[in-house]
């Protein structure tokens, strides 16, 4: 019998979770370490958190807060966000904070790919397609999108989106043909066998013809992807809520069981802020704060799940938003745009207790030394971010991958929140 998300989370508490994954007998390796990606949609206020200013500071900041510094990380405490105390005081000693890194610019979707792909460079890859594709295809999930963005560059075979109504699993077991408006007949097993057969044999036979070779393999691979996606019975995603917003756990509990049976290299979760009201406050930037706290108690949760399922030693979190809020409030109590952000890395491979970079009295980002984290001379971009991510997966950025496209400068190779 499958097992279920519950099951299987109940065999992981009880240290049966290694049976799944083999025998585990020394630490993951970088080349099999897992990413999942938690992205806050709207673009937050990192001085709600993550950037404490200091009196000097043209921003305009909550009051009744202090700094706080818990495992080596120094954040904005208050007593309306107990969440994100919690959270340092259990799991600051794996977590690295990254701040100032400038997405150049102030548009959501611009703001997302820069952040994402390192470039505004149409057809170029994200950071968790990247790494998936690294190893090969062999996966049946390579990247596996519960939701949020997507650049999937040229390999859109790697990435594979479960659907907000979990349409993926419809897919996979068939029973999407009984739901559609039009009437499907399909082809017996004595047929797909036939045409299966004649397509592999053709794959075979030596031909100039490059865009047909092109279509004939990425069709076998599409086949032997489904067959994989068949055999992965036990991985359950159905979606659930909260009532007014996603189940984020759920989700992060969904990827986190797809990684276990090694069916996943990378995932991304979207998070909408408290009842999906989201980041993008214009108005009231007062519920920044409310959604802060729900998403550091939703992060607490996520890292009890990876180290319930025995998952620690290979699962890295990514937590990011597109943007940051403008330093002053607008006439309408909120924040506008703003072209500097912050972003935090937990968990595997990442040298924990530790927050580089940060922002001056103008709000804009500290230049740091890639080489010690420490206030330098290097502005942060998000290509450093990707860097830091490649090598994470022990992959080198190429130099196509870490340059610029408004200045065609190389980027210098980003070493930051890696354990040494």
């Amino acid at each position: 019998m499958p097992l279920t998300r519950r099951q299987l989370g109940r065999l992981a508490a009880a240290g049966l979770a290694g049976s799944l994954l083999g025998p585990r007998t020394r630490a993951a390796s970088a080349q099999e370490r897992c990413f999942l990606f938690l992205y806050s949609a709207g673009g937050w206020d990192p001085t709600y958190v993550f950037t404490p200013v200091g009196s000097g500071s043209i921003c305009d900041v909550e009051s009744d807060t202090t700094t706080t510094e818990l495992n080596g990380v120094r954040f904005v405490d208050s007593e309306a966000r107990p969440s994100v105390r919690s959270f340092f005081e259990t799991w600051g000693d794996r977590a690295c904070v990254i701040n100032g890194l400038e997405v150049r610019s102030v548009a959501h979707e611009r703001c997302r790919q820069m952040l994402l792909t390192g470039s505004g460079e149409l057809g170029r890859a994200d950071w968790p397609t990247r790494l998936a594709t690294a190893t090969g295809s062999t996966l049946a999930l390579p990247h596996l999108v519960v939701a949020g963005p997507v650049y999937p560059g040229s390999y859109a075979a790697s990435v594979v989106r479960v659907g907000d109504d979990g349409q993926l699993v419809a897919l996979a077991d068939g029973t999407a043909l009984a739901a559609s408006d039009v009437p499907v007949s399909v082809p017996s097993t004595t047929s797909m066998a036939a045409q299966e057969a004649f397509l592999r044999k053709r794959l075979t036979v030596t031909t100039g013809d490059t865009q047909r070779d092109t279509f004939l393999a990425g069709y076998t691979a599409a086949l032997d992807q489904r067959a994989r996606l068949a055999e992965i019975t036990s991985l359950d995603l159905t979606m659930s809520d909260l009532g007014c917003e996603r189940d984020i756990v759920g989700d992060a509990t969904a990827a986190l069981d797809a990684f276990a049976l090694g069916a996943s290299r990378t995932a991304m979760l979207r998070y909408d802020g408290w009842c999906a009201e989201g980041w993008d406050t214009h108005k009231d930037i007062g519920r920044q704060s409310v959604n802060f706290e729900d998403l550091f108690g939703y992060l607490g949760g996520i890292l009890s799940a990876v180290e319930e399922r025995g998952l620690s030693d290979r699962v890295t979190v990514v937590v990011l938003s597109e943007m940051g809020r403008a330093p002053q409030l607008n006439a309408w109590g909120g924040k506008d745009h703003w072209t500097f952000t912050s972003c935090m890395l937990l968990g595997a491979g990442v040298r924990g207790g530790q927050v580089i970079g940060g922002i001056d009295d103008a709000a804009s980002g500290i230049p740091i030394d890639l080489a010690t984290g420490e206030p330098g001379d290097t502005a942060l971009v998000p290509d450093h971010l990707g860097a830091t991510l490649l090598a994470l997966a022990d992959q080198d950025p190429d130099r196509k991958s870490t340059r610029l496209n408004s200045s065609h400068t190389v980027i210098s190779y980003a070493v930051f929140c890696l354990k040494k």
